[in-house]
């Protein structure tokens, strides 16, 4: 019977099979099993000795003024600290039901995390390994497709932890029923790891398929988020979270329901820079029509969290910063995925110079399209359209504004926020056309350099928005000295001030493309002719 099941599972997916085969023997499989009933054991005896002890009494039997507090006691008080009642032979009264519930708790923490921790350690060193030995290519060779061995990695490398997994469910399901948790709820939480793990593991892989093969620093990322998430989770109480006017929070169904549909989401399209990558590592992490609809999904998605339902919306310029700060990391990780390489270009400038031979322009109608869906075209047109879309989204509910913001003053915050994302994309594709080996290094740090250094310096010489106004509008923190109420001269200044900085480095980029195809054309005929 054993034997049919791998059977029909090598014939589904070899690759599943292949990492099984290679991971479950048998002494890492006892390890497995023995290591998860021991963490089990050390959860009940931990929760077992914080249970209130009993009470001794007196020769008479009678009770002793006691007046002791513990988190499972029956008696009055507040939460985690309630006042023990024992009974005629001084045992305490405890209240179960609390006490499987923390048990509940800590398992459903305990068990995404190993899983997360352990599993995206686990595919980012095996990448690493693989590559390091040269199998990589050859599993790419393989007849089978990207979308089966990317999965058969996601399903076999972590079998050790899922395996310790599996043998805590029976321990998490007693502490659910004597917890009284619901069906539904418990279900739930499986649904949730089973999502967040998906999201998780994807990334994983995309970031080893990326040449990041630091199991540690996967392992380290992931950790510190379970610590984020649990410390934002338990002071929640005090707060709301809408997305739409729906509370997310307060609404289990609607939480789950939005949980589940932004890490879906995220998987789907985690998913398809991963296949991508792994199918050709030489092309960009994502294609242009996949970033436009990423924009739509992330923009709408974005929105949300700003149209509240509240009685009076007395801050719409700080919910804008806060929608410009998320879009700058968006579309910083945009130019990253976008920005095709140096040898990318050089193929797509000697294309140019071959289709545009006749004309007298370099520049022509079927550009357009190119720029615009084209592999290997530069991609500052393609963050123009990014860029349209994310407004197109963000400026119907700016017209909403009532009180004493205006819109234009919004407006101008996200033009002058669009020309310094245009003006980054233009320096990030000229330094990706460097003939340095480092160029991708020279690219982000000048761009990290390019967003940080400004405010901080201006900050330092003590140069605040109110003081020095357009300076700062000439930096990422523009919004701040638009809060100050500058003129609309200075504004328009600025305006122009990016517009010149940003039409040199295009002219730039252009110049380069050009020599880049008349070289390359000229050394094709060459070799033609020898």
């Amino acid at each position: 019977m054993t034997l049919d099941w791998f059977n029909r599972l090598s014939d589904w997916n070899p690759q599943v099979f292949r990492e099984l085969k290679g991971r479950l023997k048998q002494r890492h499989a006892v390890l497995a099993v023995v290591g998860s009933l021991a963490a089990q054991l050390v959860v009940l005896m931990y929760f077992w000795n914080v249970l209130p002890v009993a009470r001794s009494t007196d020769s008479n039997l009678t009770y002793k003024d006691y007046t002791g507090y513990n988190a499972y006691c029956t008696g009055a008080g507040s939460y985690r600290s309630f006042k023990c009642l024992y009974d005629r032979l001084g045992n305490p009264q405890v209240n179960w039901q609390n006490w499987w519930t923390d048990i509940f708790q800590t398992l459903s923490w305990a068990l995404p995390c190993l899983l997360l921790v352990a599993g995206v350690y686990l595919l980012i060193g095996d990448l690493g390994k693989e590559e390091r030995r040269g199998t990589l290519n050859f599993i790419r060779l393989s007849p089978q497709t990207s979308q089966k061995i990317l999965l058969g990695k996601l399903m076999g490398v972590p079998a050790i932890p899922y395996l310790a997994a599996i043998v805590a469910v029976p321990f998490h399901v007693l502490a659910a029923s004597s917890a009284d948790v619901s069906i539904a709820n418990l279900l739930s939480v499986y649904l949730l790891t089973v999502a967040v793990c998906a999201f998780a593991y994807s990334a994983a892989l995309l970031y080893a398929l990326m040449g990041g093969f630091q199991g540690w620093v996967g392992a380290a990322a992931i950790a510190m988020g379970c610590m984020f998430f649990y410390q934002m989770l338990s002071s929640s109480s005090g707060w709301q979270l809408q997305w739409f006017h729906l509370s997310i929070n307060n609404y289990f169904d609607f939480g789950l329901a939005f949980v589940l549909l932004t890490l879906g989401t995220g998987s789907y399209w985690l998913w398809q820079a991963m296949n991508r990558r792994f199918r050709n590592p030489g092309v960009t992490l994502l294609s242009k029509s996949q970033s436009y609809r990423m924009t739509l999904c992330f923009e709408v998605w974005l929105l949300g969290f700003v149209i509240r339902d509240v009685s009076e919306y007395s801050r719409p310029f700080e919910d804008l910063i806060g929608l410009g700060f998320f879009n700058l990391v968006w579309f910083v990780v945009l130019i990253a995925a976008m920005t095709p390489p140096r040898q990318m270009l050089l193929d797509w400038a000697r294309y140019r110079r071959e289709r545009v031979a006749s004309a007298k322009k370099f520049w022509s109608r079927s550009i357009v399209k190119d720029l615009l869906w084209g592999e290997k075209s530069p991609a500052l047109v393609a963050i123009v359209v990014n860029l349209l879309l994310a407004y197109a989204v963000v400026v119907p509910w700016m017209l909403t504004w009532d009180g004493d913001i205006s819109p234009l003053q919004g407006f101008a915050t996200i033009v002058l926020g669009a020309m310094f994302t245009l003006i980054c994309a233009t320096i990030a594709q000229l330094l990706m056309f460097m003939k340095s080996q480092k160029r991708a290094v020279w690219a982000a740090s000048t761009i990290a350099a390019l967003i940080v250094l400004p405010p901080v310096l201006l900050g330092f010489l003590q140069f605040y928005p109110a003081d020095a106004p357009l300076a700062w509008l000439f930096s990422i923190g523009a919004f701040a000295a638009l809060q100050t109420g500058v003129s609309a001269t200075m504004v328009f200044t600025a305006f122009l001030g990016h517009l010149a900085v940003l039409s040199a480095l295009s002219l730039r980029l252009t110049r380069q493309l050009k020599r880049a195809g008349e070289s390359e054309m000229k050394a094709l005929l060459a070799a033609g002719r020898s």
